[in-house]
Parts: structure tokens; sequence; C-alpha cells
């Protein structure tokens, strides 16, 4: 986004997606074109000064992490998100170092992804109740954002 503002008043005069369409309008508005002796004659006539600035559109890091899921840049997200830190502790952990717990929710989210979207059935792989898969299932979630657009069934 550009903008064409005033120098003094910083009054906004015209406003475009791009500088080109910008300068395009300002060509337009301001020169004035006259015969003298067989040649053109363009005399530049703007009330003031004029600067095109680039606007940056500011979002909160709320917004920009909705535009990333919105887009299915699930990567950035989650690497924006996370930090830096250990991504199996964070991820399938939960801040906790359990390697059992790492590795059951390790294996729901590969069955998950497999299609697998009944509890039952991926309980009984994973030789845990349902209740944990639906917790492990609530807790990858907030990880994966991806996985909100399948929903598990009871």
């Amino acid at each position: 986004m550009f903008r064409l503002i005033g120098n003094v008043s910083k009054k906004v005069y015209y406003e475009s997606e791009n500088a080109s369409d910008l300068n395009k309008w300002r060509l337009d508005n301001f020169i004035k074109g006259s015969q003298v002796e067989g040649h053109t004659v363009n005399k530049y006539d703007a009330p003031e000064a004029m600067v095109i600035v680039k606007v940056k559109t500011i979002k909160s890091k709320k917004e920009y992490l909705n535009d990333l899921l919105d887009q299915g840049k699930f990567e950035e997200y989650r690497k924006i998100t996370m930090g830096n830190s250990d991504r199996d502790i964070e991820v399938y952990g939960s801040g906790k170092d359990i390697p059992e717990l790492i590795n059951r929710r390790k294996k729901v989210e590969k069955l998950f992804r497999q299609g697998v979207t009944n509890t039952a059935e991926i309980a009984v792989e994973v030789q845990a109740s349902r209740n944990t898969v639906n917790y492990d299932l609530r807790e990858l979630r907030k990880t994966y954002p991806e996985l909100r657009q399948k929903r598990a069934r009871s």
C-alpha cells in the first residue's frame, strides 16, 4: 500500500496498492499541457510538495498467527509459537520430560494423520484408554493446528 502525502500539511491525496498507479494518478491530475510554437509544454501544478510513502500494515501477533493458519503455513506457525525449545518435549510432552508420554503421543499423532479418526481404534492400537487418547489429541491440537480440521469420533 502506497500513499501520496503532502510534505507540509500531511494530507493524504491518494492511496494505491502500487506506486506506479499512484504516480499515474499524480501525473494525470497535476500536469497541464499546452502548445507553444508547435511544442508541447508540460507544467506540473501541484498544491504543495508531495511524498510517496509505503505504508506498512502492523498486525498483532495473534492476527499474524491466524493469517498463517489461514494460509496453511503450519511449520512457520510452529516455529513462531514454539521458539527454540526442544520439539519432542514441547509437542509431545507438554513440558514434561517423560519418554512414555512422548512416545504415546507420537503414536497417537501418527495414527490420526493416517486417517484413523475413531478414538476407540486409536486407544486399542496405542494400548491406552479412550480418555487418554482424547486428552492427547487435545494437547496435540494446540501445537498442530492442522489437526483441528479433522475431528476425532468417539
